[in-house]
This record gives structure tokens, sequence and C-alpha cells, in this order.
């Protein structure tokens, strides 16, 4: 978010103290207006059937443009749902090519402490022509069928106690549930249910606030861009001289939004 200030040109005049006074309390109401304007609530869902409708007739809470991903959150008593879906076959490149974290802070801080990184790195990297191609194999049926054959593994890091879990998509598990697929009018829909003990200890009582960051899990180093043509790399090297260009547009725009779980409908 970007904020501009009108300075009166009598504010130099004032004394020293005053001065710091006023710029902390604009500093102050700066970060305030960026955490209201960032502070969304989840939905309420009693059934917790993991395959209910509800998840994909209701609207999502939040929408990040650079990667045209969408956010929905759901919770109840047992568990919390994170559903991120995208139409952007070039976002879905991205998360092929350099993996997909969801950060979780469970103190509403945007700390890095609890990922889910899903699915894991591509080994050999698609160019933009590739993966057209590569999608383009496919029907739904065929597509969805692809999903459940590739990502059939995810890991779960604890970065506050150093641990990491690496869980099957093909064995079922109490704490952690995911889905990948394909439907009607959505590219690529990522559903992932945790149960609420796996972050707080606590029973919710309605107050709690959490984190949620989307990124890449790896960066486009030189060994990724090895894959690319010659006309592709060049491309690539010209970008970077641009005035404003987006340094990695490789990888996903990290951003993070914070929730406030609630209780009840």
């Amino acid at each position: 978010m970007r904020v501009f200030y009108i300075f009166d040109k009598n504010l130099f005049n004032i004394p020293m103290s005053q001065f710091l006074k006023l710029t902390f309390l604009i500093v102050v109401l700066t970060i305030n207006s960026c955490a209201v304007n960032n502070q969304f609530s989840s939905k309420w869902e009693e059934d917790i059937n993991f395959n209910s409708e509800i998840y994909s007739k209701t609207e999502a809470v939040y929408y990040h443009p650079a990667d045209a991903l969408s956010l929905k959150i759901f919770n109840n008593k047992q568990y919390i749902d994170i559903i991120l879906e995208t139409n952007s076959a070039n976002t879905l490149r991205k998360i092929y090519n350099l993996g997909l974290s969801i950060w979780i802070d469970s103190e509403g801080k945007l700390q890095n402490s609890y990922a889910i990184n899903f699915p894991m790195p591509s080994i050999f990297p698609y160019t933009t022509k590739s993966f057209e191609n590569y999608l383009s194999r496919f029907s739904m049926i065929e597509f969805n069928e692809e999903l459940l054959d590739r990502f059939q593994t995810y890991e779960v890091l604890n970065a506050k106690t150093n641990e990491n879990i690496s869980i099957s998509t093909l064995q079922p598990d109490d704490n952690f549930q995911v889905q990948l697929r394909t439907k009607e009018e959505v590219l690529f829909s990522y559903h992932l249910r945790i149960q609420l003990t796996e972050l707080f200890t606590n029973k919710i009582n309605g107050s709690e606030n959490i984190s949620i960051g989307i990124a890449s899990i790896n960066e486009a180093n030189e060994e990724y861009f090895s894959t690319m043509s010659s006309k592709e790399y060049i491309n690539k090297r010209m970008d970077r001289l641009k005035a404003g260009t987006d340094q990695n547009p490789h990888e996903l725009a990290e951003w993070w939004a914070n929730f406030k779980l609630v209780l009840e409908k």
C-alpha cells in the first residue's frame, strides 16, 4: 500500500520533540490502516464432510490479483479449511515449477511458523509454451487423474520446533487432509483441512486471529533457468533491465492476510 503525505511548510518550524511525536503518530496510523484493510473473517461451516458442495458454492473472502489467486477460509470447532483457487495457467505453472507454501501463524503475527508445502517442486521446470502444451493434453477427468497421480506427497513444517513430516495423499491422516482438483470454471483448486489441535492448544473461543501466507517453496535460480531456450533466457535478462519490472516473474508473489476465526454462524 502506498501512502502519500502533504506537509505544511511550517511543519519544520515546530520543536523536535513535537515533530518526533507527530512522525510516530503518522507511522502508527499507517500501520493500523494497513492491518485493518487486510483483516478478514473465516466462515463457519458445521458440516464436516470434506467433499461438501458448500466449499465450491461459497464466494472467496480474499483475492490476490498478482497471481489471480482466491482464498476461502472455513472453520468449526474441529477443523480449519483453506481453499486456494486460480484460473491462471501461468500461476499453476509457477506452482508446478517452484512449489507452493501455505504458511500459517496461529498467533496472527505474520510469522513463518507453520507451513504446508504442496505440491513439491518439479525437477524439470516448464516454460510457458511447454506448460500450455501439457495442459492441452487432458480432458477435465484426465487432468484430475493427473493431479492425483503427480502430487502424492506433501510436507508439513513446524518452524518453531524444527520438525517436518512427509504425508502421502494415498493414506488417510487424522490431522491433515489435502485435495487437488480441477472443475467447472476453476482450473486449479487446492483444499487443505487441518485439525485445530495442530494449531491451538485450547479450544477456540472466537477471539483467535491467524495469519495465512502464500509463497513459492523455491526461488528461480540459474539452475532453474538452464532449462530455458536461448531466446527465453535472453528475454529474461532483458526484463531485468526494465524499470519497474517484476524481478521474480517465475515465482508466486508472496503475500499475507489476517483472519479472525468465528465461533458460530
